[in-house]
């Protein structure tokens, strides 16, 4: 009778093996932007401008107008769009999708990067009209230390 050779099965690395990236769900997503969209009317509060709310709480043709922040007592000189995103986000596609003056239109960013556990923001900056940025700028055009 013939001896039956053993196969030596190779078995793979554990350390080596690839997990599958989860792709984020949609609501983590969605969560994420209404954190973000609650930080800056709390941070907008603090500055003083005491009536900043969401749109989502105040007013669904705002949200639909790519407008994230109200300022009910209209002391804001802008419409506020947030976007919490690892791309840059289209300025000039969004404001075309709003009705709002283009003027008055910005966009706050958060850029965010992927981490080893999660998605993390590693800076803000705000896009907005350069007509409007002269506009906020030109009260400290002449004045000293500033």
């Amino acid at each position: 009778m013939a001896r039956s050779k053993k196969q030596e099965i190779e078995l793979p690395n554990m350390e080596e093996i690839e997990k599958p990236k989860r792709k984020r769900s949609k609501s983590y997503s969605r969560t994420k932007g209404h954190a973000y969209e609650t930080k800056i009317a709390k941070e907008l509060r603090e500055l003083g401008f005491t009536e900043v709310v969401t749109s989502r709480s105040e007013s669904k043709a705002m949200d639909d107008n790519k407008v994230d922040l109200i300022d009910k007592a209209d002391k804001l000189p802008c419409k506020i769009q947030l976007k919490s995103t690892q791309s840059i986000p289209s300025y000039f596609k969004i404001r075309s999708e709003s009705t709002v003056d283009p003027k008055e239109f910005v966009i706050i960013w958060s850029k965010q990067e992927k981490r080893e556990v999660n998605i993390v923001s590693v800076g803000e900056a705000v896009i907005m009209d350069k007509s409007l940025f002269y506009k906020l700028i030109k009260p400290y055009a002449g004045s000293p230390n500033y």
